[in-house]
């Protein structure tokens, strides 16, 4: 399935912000989307190092059916 991924991160002081552009990919998964672009562990619980995806298929226009992990 194709999926778009927007990666972000967050600080107290300045909120949340967008790190580079949106990257397509095609994956099983969202899970899988998003560890196979940078390699990195992640999980959609937990205490998390800032940094975070949000996952969702092309087809949804409006993001509104979208997954966030957050790398660890």
């Amino acid at each position: 399935m194709h999926y778009s991924l927007q990666f972000f991160t967050w600080t107290p002081q300045d909120g949340v912000h967008q790190v580079g552009k949106t990257v397509e990919i095609n994956a099983l998964s969202p899970k899988v989307a998003a560890i196979s672009l940078l390699g990195i562990r992640l999980d959609d619980t937990g205490c998390a190092r800032k940094l975070a995806v949000r996952v969702w298929s092309d087809s949804d226009d409006a993001k509104a059916d979208c997954t966030c992990f957050y790398y660890h």
